[in-house]
């Protein structure tokens, strides 16, 4: 057994880990929305790391086929659910404006993302170390880059104001730990355009950490506006 494909399958057992703590997070939130579009997303997320770790096995096509809906599940099951923690941990939207409409927002992601985990322009490819891995095809990788840095940039944003309306040492590190998780995603999703040697699948590693930041979020006691302002 490939040293790469045991280290893929640790990260992938703390992956799943994260998540079900994340859905421990969740359970008792007082947003009944908001927890169970969670909770369906950390679920399914769950589902791309069994995906990876067959996919680095020796499976059959058959799995390969199968499996495949899954490969791509984080690029939904992470960015919804950053951005519920968001409006979440920050009394302006949650006051401004309800769940509901705050998801409407992001509608366009929701579209895009689900088009591709659907219609699969996917295709199975030999894995550069072990294994396979599923790898966009045409411009979907280009189309996938532009989301997900458009998403990236909305989601730095909405948390930078956060840093600068509110002064509370809790909120700051919540939203500084989630700037730098999303800063490790673009980083990492660099390698679409530039060649870098990867031991594991894109996004594997820098989804851990973003699901550690949204866990964070979540873990929490939820801070009403009043009176943090200026603390």
């Amino acid at each position: 057994m490939e040293q790469g494909y045991i280290l893929l399958i640790g990260l992938c057992i703390i992956a799943v880990g994260v998540l079900v703590l994340n859905i421990g997070a969740v359970l008792h939130n007082r947003y009944l929305t908001l927890k169970l579009v969670c909770i369906l997303l950390f679920v399914f997320s769950m589902f791309r790391y069994f995906t990876l770790i067959v996919y680095g096995d020796f499976p059959t096509y058959d799995q390969l086929m199968a499996l495949r809906y899954f490969y791509l599940a984080s690029s939904i099951g992470l960015t919804i659910p950053t951005v519920s923690a968001l409006w979440y941990i920050t009394p302006l939207y949650r006051e401004k404006i309800g769940y509901k409409q705050y998801l409407l927002f992001f509608t366009p992601w929701i579209i895009f993302y689900g088009y591709v985990i659907i219609t699969q322009p996917t295709e199975i490819v030999q894995g550069e170390s072990f294994g396979y891995a599923l790898e966009l095809t045409g411009r979907f990788p280009i189309y996938l880059s532009i989301a997900q840095s458009a998403m990236i940039a909305v989601i730095i944003i909405l948390s930078g104001i956060g840093l600068v309306k509110y002064k509370n040492l809790q909120l700051r590190v919540q939203y500084i730990i989630i700037i730098l998780a999303q800063i490790t995603l673009f980083l990492d999703g660099l390698s679409y355009f530039v060649e870098i040697p990867r031991t594991f699948p894109r996004f594997t590693v820098s989804e851990v950490f973003g699901f550690l930041a949204v866990l964070y979020a979540f873990s929490t006691k939820m801070i009403e506006d009043k009176g943090i302002r200026n603390k």
